[in-house]
């Protein structure tokens, strides 16, 4: 054979053989992304489905954030390439841009830009870890006088606080007296629901500090009594009425320190799944227990608070049917919540009634790290 036919011959099959992997790829990508494609979906529905009943669902949401990563790349991929297949992964984007919204907000303005002839209320919301009662960090209590004396200065109209820790018998701690600022012009009214205490006779619960007067105040009974909770305020401010809730939900009960290292992964698998299952039901009991009770309300409400939760879960998704979330609105880039191992958490919220009211000013403080979650504040506009 000459050398000249050979040559052609091998080129030939070369060219067949790239053909066939290049067919053989496509097919494989064609199938993986089949694969999200349905995955996606049943995900976006899980949100849907009360865990309390089908807890399965809590984990399928999960996936939900995986989900729209591969499915960007996947549009990318095949756009590059001039396929059609990229319209599957760009529709189930487009369906999944609630899940987008929850994960990062470009609607934030500078604090000093809020229009200065409005009537609003502006909130704060702060897990305090319950004051470092127990000195995590042996600094007589550094962390302590810093957390207080932030909250002390901050000027928000209402202050919620979760993991709020009281104890009457010393200066230090009698922190609702700290708070209120009794005996200067301008104190705050206090509501509170303790739920345990300690062998000080220091009591753990949630609070709300008002500069406004309550017209009405109580609590949100759940089902099953838990150191978690929820109480509501009816602040009165001139001739407007607005209900505050401050809720704290079920902890996802994980410990970063019981989490074994990574060459045991099985027990943290199960140690995770185990707490994750519990948690998933019992914040989905509470969060139906809540929007019950938000129904009744006659005012304008504004929800504040630790959900416990991801934006892409049942909890989350309940609130957001009938409030706005704050973040949303007027969030900038991700803002994450969460000042620990899992840094990457949004489970801090503030919710508000969009028919009523204004978001016009959403701000995660990152740079106080005084407690394991970032204080959040927003500025509402009272219609």
């Amino acid at each position: 054979m000459p050398a000249q036919t050979h040559s052609r011959n091998s080129r030939r099959r070369k060219i067949k053989s790239d053909s066939w992997h290049r067919r053989n790829a496509r097919r494989t990508f064609r199938f993986v992304n089949s694969i999200v494609l349905v995955v996606s979906i049943i995900s976006y529905l899980s949100v849907l489905v009360s865990p309390e009943y089908l807890w399965l669902s809590g984990f399928v949401a999960m996936l939900i954030p995986f989900c729209l990563i591969i499915n960007v790349f996947f549009v990318l991929l095949w756009w590059w390439r001039k396929r059609w297949y990229a319209l599957y992964s760009l529709f189930i984007l487009i369906i999944g841009f609630p899940f987008l919204q929850a994960s990062v907000s470009f609607g934030g303005i500078w604090k000093e830009n809020i229009p200065k002839n409005k009537k609003y209320l502006s909130v704060l919301s702060y897990n305090v870890r319950e004051f470092d009662v127990y000195q995590r960090t042996k600094d007589n209590h550094t962390v302590t006088k810093n957390t207080i004396t932030w909250i002390k200065n901050d000027t928000s109209d209402i202050k919620c606080i979760q993991d709020f820790y009281n104890s009457e018998r010393t200066n230090f701690f009698n922190t609702r007296e700290q708070l209120s600022a009794q005996g200067s012009k301008n104190p705050y009214y206090f509501h509170a629901r303790y739920t345990s205490a300690n062998h000080d006779k220091g009591q753990f619960g949630i609070a709300i500090f008002s500069k406004y007067p309550f017209i009405n105040k109580g609590e949100v009974a759940f089902k099953v009594r838990t150191d978690n909770g929820a109480i509501f305020a009816d602040i009165a401010k001139g001739k407007d009425t607005i209900r505050i809730y401050n809720i704290h939900l079920e902890s996802m009960s994980i410990n970063q320190n019981e989490l074994k290292p990574i060459d045991q992964p099985e027990e943290t698998f199960w140690y995770a799944g185990r707490r994750l299952k519990r948690g998933f039901s019992m914040r989905a009991q509470q969060v139906q227990t809540i929007t019950n009770h938000i129904k009744t309300s006659p005012y304008p409400v504004i929800l504040c608070g630790d959900l416990n939760d991801l934006p892409y879960s049942y909890t989350y998704f309940k609130l957001r049917r009938n409030l706005k979330n704050a973040f949303e609105s007027k969030g900038l880039g991700t803002e994450f919540t969460f000042n620990g191992k899992l840094f990457f958490l949004r489970i801090d919220n503030q919710f508000y009634d969009n028919d009523k009211l204004d978001c016009l000013y959403f701000e995660t403080h990152r740079e106080v790290d005084f407690s394991d979650h970032y204080p959040l504040s927003a500025v509402y506009e009272i219609d």
